[in-house]
């Protein structure tokens, strides 16, 4: 009889931890290479990916909403780290969404769900301009019955925008100022 043997995502997870606080650890030759790191670092978990390996997930989440990662892809000059950041949001909602789409979900996909939404809940409170940037793509790929990952996207609004109170007798909201306001698309829509 064949033995079969279980992967242990333990290891992998502690030695990719201690690589992502070791390079951002403050040093003074990091400085211009940090991005490149960062972007190297987040091309492997794209690879890595729990479509690619699923017994990873756990370890993946944790390390892709890392805040010595994840914060620091959003924090670049010129949102230079966003589009790996999205890209790995993607992966992540294109992970759950086959799971998502079933009625029942086992405890496993339960747990790994309440973390994708404390994931996007730290992205709405302190990235809102990113989710409001990505939007059309993260609400692409989340399935039509996942009303509560799609409204925490669809919520976010920039932080210098002041939003009406939708309890005022007669708003128009076609006479708002902020209507004529588009907000910026960086999903690329065109295929």
């Amino acid at each position: 009889s064949s033995v079969q043997c279980r992967w242990d995502q333990r290891p992998w997870f502690r030695l990719l931890l201690n690589l992502v606080v070791d390079l951002n650890s403050p040093s003074a030759g990091s400085g211009p290479n940090k991005l490149a790191i960062l972007k190297v670092f987040g091309s492997a978990l794209h690879v890595a990916q729990p479509l690619v390996i699923p017994e990873f997930s756990f370890a993946w989440l944790e390390l892709v909403s890392h805040r010595m990662f994840l914060s620091n892809m959003l924090v670049t000059h010129g949102q230079q780290g966003w589009e790996i950041a999205h890209q790995l949001l993607v992966d992540l909602f294109l992970f759950l969404e086959p799971h998502l789409r079933r009625n029942e979900l086992t405890a496993s996909v339960k747990e790994f769900y309440k973390g994708t939404l404390r994931v996007l809940l730290v992205l709405l409170h302190d990235f809102p301009e990113f989710l409001v940037s990505y939007h059309l793509s993260f609400c692409n790929v989340i399935p039509d019955n996942c009303v509560q990952l799609r409204n925490l996207i669809l919520s976010a609004f920039p932080r210098g925008m002041i939003l009406p109170d939708p309890f005022t007798p007669n708003l128009k909201i076609d006479l708002l100022p902020e209507i004529a306001q588009s907000p910026p698309v960086y999903s690329n829509i065109t295929g």
